[in-house]
């Protein structure tokens, strides 16, 4: 980190600061302000910068280049002008939480596995990757024994050992690293090279909640959420389930059960109304005339059961070419075209699709899709291409 007077480290909870304007130049991202001393957090370590002021001027950005940490301010400040400096105090403690508690998940998975932590990004979630893989029961296993780490408020404390010290320290780091290196511990959790804010007791992460995880080069890739994050997540999920048990009148421990029972009780209604649908067609098949080019348009049916009753009218009913339109509301009409006659449907789709807005294609005795224009003009293309 930058070899100026980082108060940051000196008092990580420091939320305001007197300093004097050393310079200012404009940039691209608005003005590149140097102080003589700051509490801001640079951009660093997997960690976003803090925002904030300096007097009543915004800071949207805090970057560090060659030892010197830059504020991005949206207006200048002119040379030997003192500011005194707030620190957005929610945003960095939010990732003073989320960092502290990535340290105790990745400690964690270390001790337990020992994967490396191989990628991590702080977003709106928290994004880890690991060297290796973990079963749903290892993730929860990971899972409490990290928020153990919390309930019993381990401390959390840094050091600066020397090189020889750091020999006998097994602390994880992505890097080789050399000259003077700090060392974030959590108790019983973790050692790791990190320049990073922290908490000073792990008792202030307050929870700990991986919400998801997926297979990634070799490893895996793993959100958590922690401190107000996970909170408002849980609350979240309180909510939402909240309005499920209420919609399926049950319990909300309950709910996975009711959702069960609700979907089993959806597919009955789906197979009685499929069975229901082919009675429908089957009486509408043999009700109508056949001839050698039938075009029927429906309304609300289901593509099997157009592309079903389709097939009967050419093979059932003895039809040459059946063309079957379904009405949707706002939308295009769906089709599906079945032949007996070596016409080759599959050329006549594009022709077809060209005329009539549509989009689909199949084989020389099928095709199926959707044609974006109105049921007169359909019928009038349709007569043409097959009635000829």
């Amino acid at each position: 980190m930058a070899n100026m007077n980082t108060l940051f480290y000196q008092d990580q909870y420091r939320r305001e600061f007197d300093a004097s304007v050393l310079s200012c130049r404009e940039d691209k991202k608005g003005y590149a302000v140097i102080l003589d001393q700051t509490a801001f957090y640079p951009e660093g370590g997997g960690q976003p910068a803090d925002h904030g002021f300096l007097n009543d001027i915004r800071v949207t950005d805090v970057r560090e280049k060659d030892d010197v940490i830059i504020h991005y301010t949206d207006r200048p400040l002119a040379e030997g002008t003192a500011v005194h400096g707030i620190i957005d105090w929610d945003r960095r403690f939010d990732f003073m939480q989320n960092h502290t508690g990535e340290h105790i998940v990745s400690g964690i998975i270390h001790q337990l596995h020992g994967y490396e932590n191989v990628g991590f990004h702080m977003g709106e979630t928290i994004q880890v990757d690991y060297s290796g893989m973990l079963s749903d029961e290892e993730i929860r296993e990971v899972e409490r024994k990290a928020n153990e780490i919390i309930w019993t408020n381990q401390p959390v404390i840094i050091t600066y050992p020397s090189e020889e010290e750091r020999e006998n320290i097994p602390y994880r780091s992505k890097k080789e690293l050399s000259g003077t290196v700090r060392i974030v511990t959590v108790l019983n959790a973790d050692i790791c090279a990190c320049c990073g804010t922290h908490v000073k007791t792990a008792g202030e992460v307050g929870l700990i909640k991986i919400i998801s995880h997926e297979k990634h080069k070799g490893g895996i890739r793993m959100e958590l959420l922690c401190g107000r994050r996970a909170f408002d997540y849980v609350c979240m999920l309180q909510d939402q389930n909240h309005d499920i048990s209420v919609r399926l009148c049950t319990p909300m421990n309950q709910t996975a059960e009711g959702t069960r029972k609700l979907e089993e009780t959806m597919q009955e209604k789906s197979r009685q109304l499929t069975e229901m649908t082919a009675l429908y067609l089957q009486d509408r098949a043999e009700k109508l005339e056949k001839s050698e080019l039938v075009i029927d348009v429906l309304k609300g049916i289901d593509r099997n059961s157009i592309r079903r009753y389709a097939d009967d009218l050419v093979k059932v009913k003895g039809c040459g070419t059946a063309a079957v339109l379904n009405r949707s509301d706002n939308g295009p009409f769906e089709y599906v075209i079945i032949t007996s006659k070596d016409i080759g449907l599959r050329k006549l789709a594009k022709d077809l699709n060209m005329r009539l807005n549509g989009r689909g294609g199949g084989s020389d005795e099928m095709i199926q899709g959707t044609f974006s224009a109105s049921e007169e003009e359909i019928r009038l293309v349709l007569q043409e291409i097959f009635a000829a």
